[in-house]
């Protein structure tokens, strides 16, 4: 592969890079199968007999089910003594013999388990959470993916390239992805967020009134009885996770704009976009004059199919959005716009001077971030599925959301400039890997001992102290008051009643900590090896609560005479 491969991101997934990246994959795992010494054979037959009696199981507990039914019939049906003859000489034993044939059944079946889990131990310990970049890398070797986020790189990202250098007040970083594209910084973040959104809550009341109905015989009075219903909205704590890539480059360093998916999104058919060009393009014009009336300097590109599929309308510099967007910029993006082999039109895209950020809707849909136990697994077949489905998942997510950046010839043209390390920075780990760190632990740990919610975590930094960060920890969440509003509502008979509403007051509160954090190194299977329980341990960083006695220093010690 070569840099101008890169250009198109579309035409290259489709030809080269998926299905090379699939028999990566596969052949890594066959590679992980064999340094494991797994015997598949052993484990398909294990897991066949195991299914085999799982389905017998469900069958026996089927049948004892519908026993009972018909035990409950019978008792309905038949006379009293013909009931208690059935009941103590037919269901009775019945009943007995299947019951112990589950039990029987389900001995055998936690042992078929425990045995297949035995067969797969060596393989599921050679999982690691960063093997899918490391294999994405490989495919695509001119992006490179790092193990963890190195300090200068945050320092660079955060003085150099203008991005924030700790969560907002909302959000907490619960995990995280870092590398570089030609030398150019990139992040992927995974955050917990928090908003406060407005909740409704119900209250009901029973009311009973009489009412006269009139008919051509007379009239007579009836009663009625109704439901009030009310409703009171007040604001409630949401969360949620986004995860995005933010990039930083120096091209086109004031330039500002917004994007996001259009109206053409789907598209498939360059008729109908010729036709919604042909009845929107006047539309660009109106708006380059109402910019102008207004002081602004937009001028529409001589390409209006790109201006209205990628948009970009709210640029500030039109001379840098011209250099970022070349025709062969454009040609790209569109491709990559109406393409059917990545997501087409899914993301969003903003560009502040030198920090660009991509929000895309698959990434929201499904994480590129897994745990490590979610590779692991019994059944050796269902894990291989399971893995490679992933890995072929997490390379094309991430292709995908660099994509509209790779597009852009000036990006890729533009290499980073040398950084010099200012030094200012004296912890091991950044802000981010911190709370990253942190939201690793329960809820409880933190907490304010009121808290009825989720919980967003936010450090600082305190000094090093033997070998490792000193780092507070707060932890932001909500106790709750219960109110009860009394609402006016109009029943049918005209009058208007008190229908009570109870609601909900969240209160912020706070939670205080302490844990150390260091980069020790080693993996995940060597780390498994060291007595550590109460320890932490992401891609070589640690964490662990302050007064835990660990010497942080042997444990890097460790780690290094492992991985040697």
């Amino acid at each position: 592969m070569i840099e101008q491969d890169l250009l198109e991101p579309s035409r290259l997934y489709k030809l080269e890079l998926k299905q090379t990246h699939h028999e990566r994959v596969c052949d890594y795992f066959e590679r992980l199968t064999q340094k494991a010494g797994t015997d598949v054979g052993a484990n398909k037959s294990t897991c066949d007999r195991y299914y085999a009696k799982k389905d017998t199981l469900k069958k026996l507990q089927d049948k004892l089910g519908n026993m009972v039914w018909l035990a409950i019939l019978f008792g309905i049906l038949c006379l009293v003594i013909v009931g208690i003859f059935l009941f103590i000489y037919v269901y009775k034993p019945r009943k007995k013999r299947i019951q112990a044939e589950i039990e029987k059944l389900e001995k055998e079946i936690a042992k078929l388990n425990e045995e297949a889990w035995a067969q797969m131990s060596s393989l599921n310990e050679l999982f690691s959470d960063d093997i899918p970049a490391k294999l994405f890398q490989e495919s695509c070797p001119l992006i490179k993916m790092d193990r963890n986020f190195d300090i200068k790189k945050y320092e660079m990202l955060t003085k150099k390239y203008g991005m924030w250098s700790s969560s907002m007040e909302n959000r907490s970083v619960l995990n995280l992805q870092t590398g570089s594209i030609l030398g150019n910084p990139f992040v992927f973040f995974k955050d917990k967020v928090m908003n406060m959104r407005p909740f409704t809550y119900v209250g009901t009341r029973v009311v009973t009134y009489t009412r006269v109905v009139r008919t051509k015989d007379g009239s007579y009075t009836t009663t009625v009885t109704e439901t009030l219903r009310a409703t009171v909205t007040k604001p409630k704590p949401e969360y949620s996770n986004e995860t995005y890539l933010v990039y930083g480059n120096q091209a086109a360093p004031h330039l500002t704009f917004t994007r996001g998916p259009s109206q053409m999104r789907g598209m498939d058919d360059e008729k109908k976009r010729e036709k919604y060009v042909r009845h929107h393009e006047d539309d660009l014009r109106k708006l380059a004059q109402k910019q102008m009336s207004k002081g602004g300097n937009y001028t529409p590109l001589g390409n209006p199919l790109f201006e209205l599929s990628f948009g970009g309308l709210d640029r500030n510099n039109e001379v840098e959005y011209r250099l970022l967007f070349t025709p062969l910029a454009q040609k790209a993006m569109i491709d990559l716009l109406f393409s059917n082999e990545g997501f087409g039109d899914d993301f969003y895209m903003k560009k502040d001077k030198c920090i660009n950020i991509i929000e895309s809707e698959h990434m929201r849909g499904r994480s590129i971030f897994m745990d490590i136990v979610d590779f692991r697994g019994f059944d050796y077949e269902k894990v291989k599925d399971q893995f490679i489905e992933f890995c072929d998942y997490y390379f094309k997510a991430v292709f995908f959301d660099f994509a509209p950046l790779l597009s852009i010839p000036l990006y890729q043209q533009m290499k980073a400039d040398e950084y010099i390390f200012g030094d200012s920075i004296k912890s091991q780990m950044t802000p981010f890997e911190h709370e990253m760190m942190t939201n690793r632990y329960n809820p409880e740990d933190f907490a304010d001992p009121d808290s009825c919610t989720d919980i967003i975590y936010h450090t600082k930094f305190e000094g090093q102290k033997n070998g490792a960060d000193q780092v507070h920890v707060i932890a932001s969440s909500f106790r709750r008051e219960e109110h009860v509003d009394m609402v006016p509502v109009i029943a049918g008979n005209g009058r208007s009643y008190m229908v009570p509403v109870t609601w909900y007051e969240y209160i912020p509160v706070t939670g205080e900590g302490e844990i150390q954090t260091a980069n020790v190194g080693g993996d995940e299977l060597s780390f498994r090896g060291i007595d550590n329980q109460n320890t932490i341990y992401i891609r070589g960083l640690i964490a662990l609560k302050s007064g835990l006695n660990v010497d942080i220093n042997n444990l890097k010690s460790l780690m290094a005479k492992k991985e040697n």
